[in-house]
């Protein structure tokens, strides 16, 4: 599945960055007007070699639409809430397609995370620099979930402009230009235009064949 890093985990990502940034870590739990659980975690970080680092994360409990079943290649076409079609592997020996149905509402467990260090990039970091990268998995007879698809991808951000008053920052990427409202608007003024941050964003979906109402 291809994706980009979106405008709303960046203004997540880069809001914390400070020469004296927040240590700590936030976790809210909430639920969906359906009582699935999400959780959202907000961690912010100085490492021992002075980098500036942090993670936005979020998991949620979604009640995915099965809109396809491939039996003979074990793959299981599911619909999010937002529209998104998910293909997932399943190992055909555990059964489990042989329960499952088209218009069936199974229990998709998504999570999303988004990292940052304020630094500049690797060589290898910059060769995978905007490339999406998949990684599909099935589980064994035993195990749950009974798939999982685990995506990645690095970007590399510029800083072009700072506005400590109208607390924005403007970042700049392979896919052009983002302005994003900070998080610690504080932090806004230790920034300066050229640093770089390196973005490291993740997905994975893990489908439990589990049958919701």
């Amino acid at each position: 599945m291809n994706r980009t890093v979106s405008a709303i985990a960046l203004s997540l990502l880069v809001a914390g960055c400070s020469a004296t940034p927040y240590t700590g870590e936030t976790i809210t739990e909430s639920k969906t007007p359906r009582g699935l659980n999400v959780i959202q975690t907000s961690m912010r970080t100085k490492l021992p070699s002075g980098v500036l680092a942090g993670e936005e994360s979020e998991l949620q409990e979604l009640s995915a639409t099965v809109e396809g079943i491939n039996t003979k290649k074990g793959i299981l076409t599911l619909k999010t809430p937002d529209n998104r079609v998910v293909d997932l592997k399943i190992d055909p020996s555990t059964g489990s397609l042989k329960t499952v149905k088209k218009g069936d509402k199974l229990v998709l467990d998504y999570y999303e995370a988004v990292d940052f260090e304020v630094r500049k990039p690797t060589p290898q970091e910059l060769q995978v620099a905007g490339v999406d990268v998949d990684l599909a998995a099935i589980s064994d007879k035993t195990e749950r979930p009974a798939a999982v698809l685990a995506m990645g991808r690095v970007d590399v951000l510029t800083i072009e402009s700072i506005d400590t008053n109208k607390e924005l920052l403007t970042l700049k990427g392979d896919n052009g230009f983002v302005t994003v409202k900070a998080k610690y608007p504080q932090n806004l003024k230790v920034l300066k235009v050229g640093d770089t941050l390196v973005v490291k964003t993740s997905e994975l979906f893990a489908a439990r064949i589990k049958q919701v109402g």
